[in-house]
């Protein structure tokens, strides 16, 4: 027993819109579209780097505040950093020691927050 063309049809159809629905789907934010990857020159010696960043104008560069890496970028966002202004700075570090802070960069990551109390008043 084959599928008649009409049967046919509509399972191709199903097939089209299953695969084409996720793509429609996926478009809707959070999307942060700002600057976001920082970049510095690599350290002679170095094993990795710390990216950390702190509010502006404090003075401590904390441990709990930096991401680990052995490349010379790093995506910001999708590394974990959370929402808000931050001063950035990189070191670099070997097994022995870690190298002072470079120069310091202002970065901002805000999204927009969703808008709310959507409704459709009545006529």
């Amino acid at each position: 027993m084959g599928m008649r063309g009409e049967e046919m049809k509509k399972l191709l159809i199903t097939i089209i819109l299953i695969l084409i629905f996720p793509i429609y789907a996926c478009a809707m934010g959070p999307i942060y579209t700002g600057p976001k990857i920082a970049t510095w020159d690599a350290s002679v010696g170095a094993t990795g780097y710390y990216i950390y960043w702190r509010t502006p104008g404090t003075t401590p560069w904390v441990n709990t505040q930096r991401v680990i890496t052995t490349a010379t970028t790093l995506d910001l966002v999708s590394s974990g950093l959370p929402q808000g202004e931050w001063e950035i700075c990189a070191t670099a570090f070997n097994t022995v020691s870690e190298s002072g802070p470079s120069n310091v960069v202002a970065w901002s990551y805000i999204i927009v927050p969703a808008p709310t109390n959507t409704r459709i008043p009545n006529p």
